[in-house]
C-alpha cells in the first residue's frame, strides 16, 4: 500500500511539472514573440529615420559646395512651412527683411533653380515653386527665349511657352534662366524632355525634366545679387 502511494504521487509530481512546463513555455514563448515583434518594429523604425536624417545631411552638404553658384551673393536657409493642401505651390523659407530680402529673387538648390520670393515677411519669406500652376519665369534654350509658367504633375515636367513652333528645340538641350527681373541670367533649370506644338499650330510647348527634388526640398539658398570682387 505504501509503495502505491509513493508510485501515485511520482505520477501526480510527473503531471504537475509537465503542466507547469507547457504553461511556462506559452508564457514565457507569447513574451519572446512580442519582444521580437517589438525588437522588429523598433529596427524598422530606426532604419525609416536613419535614411530621413540620411537625405537631410545630404542635402546640408549639397549646400555646402554650391560651386555653381560661386559668381553670386548667396545666403542659405531652411524650409519652415510648407502647406499640405498646397504642396506644389509655394513654401515658407526663414529670413526676411531682417536680411534685406525682395520680392522676386531666386531660391536654388544644388540641382537648379527652385523659385522666386513672392512675398517678404518681417523674418520669413514665401517662395512661389517652378511647379507652382501659374509660375512665370523667363527662360533661355540656346538663342530661344519662352516662359516657363506650369507643370504637369504626371510626367513632372516643368512647361515652357512662348517658343515659334519652327524654332529648332532638341532633347537634352539644357534650359536656363534669360536674366529678366531680379533672377541673374544662367540660372540652371533643367534638360528638354520634348517639345509639342500648340493647336493653332503657331508655336510650340518645351516639357522640361529638373534635377531638384521638389518632394524633398528642405535646405535652399537665396541669391540675393551678383559677387562683388574687390581688384588690388
Amino acid at each position: 500500500m505504501k509503495k502505491y502511494l509513493v508510485n501515485i504521487l511520482i505520477v501526480a509530481i510527473f503531471l504537475i511539472c509537465l503542466f507547469l512546463s507547457d504553461y511556462l513555455f506559452l508564457i514565457f514563448g507569447k513574451t519572446n514573440y512580442h519582444n521580437y515583434e517589438t525588437n522588429k518594429i523598433e529596427v524598422s523604425t530606426l532604419q525609416s529615420e536613419n535614411k530621413a536624417l540620411q537625405k537631410e545631411l545630404n542635402q546640408v552638404r549639397s549646400l555646402n559646395g554650391l560651386d555653381n553658384y560661386q559668381a553670386y551673393d548667396i545666403l542659405k536657409t531652411e524650409i519652415l512651412l510648407r502647406d499640405v493642401y498646397n504642396f506644389h505651390e509655394t513654401v515658407t523659407i526663414k529670413y526676411g527683411q531682417d536680411k534685406s530680402l525682395k520680392k522676386g529673387m531666386a531660391i536654388v538648390a544644388e540641382n537648379g533653380l527652385v523659385g522666386i520670393i513672392e512675398k517678404v515677411n518681417k523674418k520669413t519669406s514665401v517662395v512661389k515653386l517652378l511647379t507652382a500652376h501659374d509660375s512665370s519665369i523667363s527662360v533661355q534654350i540656346g538663342e530661344n527665349y519662352g516662359a516657363l509658367n506650369s507643370y504637369d504633375q504626371k510626367s513632372q515636367n516643368l512647361i515652357a511657352n512662348n517658343f515659334n513652333n519652327y524654332e529648332l528645340i532638341m532633347k537634352e538641350e539644357e534650359v536656363y534662366t534669360s536674366g529678366l527681373g531680379l533672377i541673374p541670367q544662367g540660372l540652371y533649370i533643367g534638360k528638354v524632355e520634348h517639345t509639342k506644338d500648340t493647336k493653332e499650330n503657331i508655336a510650340q510647348e518645351v516639357f522640361i525634366k529638373s534635377n531638384v527634388d521638389f518632394a524633398n526640398l528642405k535646405y535652399l539658398a537665396i541669391i540675393r545679387g551678383i559677387r562683388i570682387y574687390d581688384n588690388f
